[in-house]
């Protein structure tokens, strides 16, 4: 198995995402959003902190079958990093946008 490979946990009711290293070392993570590009599922996640710092940082991973068991990567190729993250942000600022439309057209 690759090293860059995660087995993950999703505790669908808080949006936790738990991911296993090849270390067996735990890392959480609040899942953001998720998006398919090219026949690929790829997650934002933000990782889990008691404190606001790195909050508005995110992290995208990939989703990719192995063994027939899907499993959560990183994403090595720059260009397609760049490309997916620039994605999100653009979905991140319009959700933002039309939310403030929405406080607006309420009052």
């Amino acid at each position: 198995m690759s090293e860059d490979m995660n087995n993950t946990f999703l505790d669908e009711e808080e949006g936790i995402i738990e991911l296993e290293d090849e270390d067996g070392n735990v890392t959480r993570f609040e899942f953001v959003d998720a998006m398919e590009y090219n026949g690929v599922t790829y997650y934002a996640l933000v990782p889990e902190s008691d404190d606001d710092e790195g909050a508005d940082q995110f992290v995208v991973l990939k989703e990719e079958e192995v063994n027939g068991e899907a499993m959560l990567a990183t994403v090595d190729d720059d260009d397609e990093y760049s490309t997916v993250g620039e994605m999100f942000l653009q979905r991140f600022a319009e959700l933002a946008g039309y939310d403030e439309d929405d406080e607006e057209d309420g009052e």
